[in-house]
């Protein structure tokens, strides 16, 4: 009973942390908050997070809060009469793509059944169970559309409020494979910022079209190659106070702007009182290629610790921003995914280079003593150099 309130205690708190922002606010995602915070494996945080994002009530963007997924759940945890492993069952169970197709009655019918399975059984027997619920509920499964004429269709619009835009299409049947499986090569696990499963897919496509664009694979537009231009002037570049329009509509802040120029080509522009182009200067203070290769081999990919993904999908930081003064040398460079480099650039992590390497110290509200870490893999390498 003892764990069952630990646990329960542990599901208020991460919640109440997500529901108030924290996690969000700090640009970090909840389930590596929660890693670091309680000291779980990457799997057993993301399972936590989801399990209370699911039991307990939620915030949308715009504040309203919502009742919680699995209320029959929640009062059974509350009650400590199942174990945190059933409710992980129920919350697997319940997002799988079967349980999707079922009617929103018998979607609600079934949390309540597995909730007052779980009180009987064990969490092994409740797989089964629960599986086999919706298997039967789902007896057809996802019908083919066999009828439905095999073209290729994609729309991009703006959107009217100026932030982004919108894609809608269908693809057939082998262009829908190839994006399916490069889309779900690169899918976060479900529990990740408590995003949906659209969402997290969203990510990931911009994340592979981004790869893209940093690999210069795709053809020249006008003479060059296709990438995302911003233009602001250089002293709102460096007071970092405002952001800025881009070419296919919509609008970032100061903190996306100063992110995209951590590995980006800057272009000066001299204009005139017009604002008329005069000069155009050459494209300066990015990483050299064979700059970003040394990094790349320092740091052997992402160098945040724990992240294992590779150079190819990296990004090249100034650890002090070259519009603040910092040099774009090895010492003043480090490799981060986008996931680690957005939260850098919005939360308190320090970075510096210490014996040759990438060394992270987190904020206090992570670890109040404040203890520097480094990539595993970077302090073998370290090793084998001494």
């Amino acid at each position: 009973m003892i764990r069952r309130q630990c646990d329960y205690d542990s599901l208020e708190l991460v919640a109440g942390l997500d529901q108030d922002g924290e996690f969000a606010d700090r640009g970090v995602r909840a389930s590596d908050a929660v890693c670091d915070l309680l000291g779980l494996s990457r799997r057993d945080a993301r399972r936590l997070v989801a399990v209370a994002s699911g039991v307990f009530p939620t915030r949308t963007l715009l504040g309203e809060v919502l009742e919680p997924r699995l209320p029959a759940t929640g009062m059974a945890l509350g009650s400590l009469e199942i174990d945190l492993a059933h409710a992980e069952v129920i919350e697997s169970a319940l997002a799988t793509d079967a349980a999707g197709r079922i009617s929103a009655e018998q979607w609600v019918a079934a949390e309540v059944l597995f909730a007052d399975w779980a009180r009987q059984c064990t969490p092994e027997l409740l797989v089964r169970y629960a599986r086999e619920h919706i298997e039967m509920l789902d007896q057809d499964g996802a019908p083919p559309d066999e009828d439905e004429p095999q073209v290729n269709e994609l729309y991009l619009s703006k959107s009217r409020y100026g932030v982004g835009g919108r894609i809608k299409g269908r693809l057939d049947a082998p262009t829908f494979e190839v994006v399916a499986r490069a889309i779900t090569a690169l899918l976060k696990p479900a529990g990740d910022e408590d995003k949906s499963l659209g969402q997290r897919q969203a990510d990931a496509l911009g994340e592979i079209c981004a790869h893209a664009l940093d690999e210069g694979r795709l053809p020249a537009q006008g003479g060059e190659r296709p990438h995302v231009s911003i233009t602001m002037g250089l002293a709102a570049l460096r007071a970092g106070v405002r952001g800025t329009n881009l070419d296919f509509g919509g609008r970032i802040g100061p903190r996306e702007v100063r992110r995209l120029c951590c590995d980006a080509q800057v272009t000066p522009i001299v204009l005139g009182g017009n604002s008329e182009p005069l000069d155009v200067g050459r494209e300066k203070r990015c990483a050299t290629l064979p700059q970003r290769r040394a990094v790349a081999v320092r740091d052997g990919g992402c160098a945040h610790p724990g992240c294992d993904r590779s150079a190819s999908w990296s990004e090249v930081h100034h650890v002090v921003h070259w519009v603040d003064g910092g040099e774009t040398n090895l010492d003043n460079l480090v490799m981060l995914c986008w996931t680690h480099h957005r939260m850098v650039h919005r939360s308190e992590w320090v970075i510096r280079i210490r014996d040759g390497s990438a060394e992270f110290i987190p904020p206090k509200w992570v670890d109040y003593t404040q203890t520097p870490r480094r990539k595993l893999r970077t302090l073998a390498l370290a090793d084998c150099h001494t």
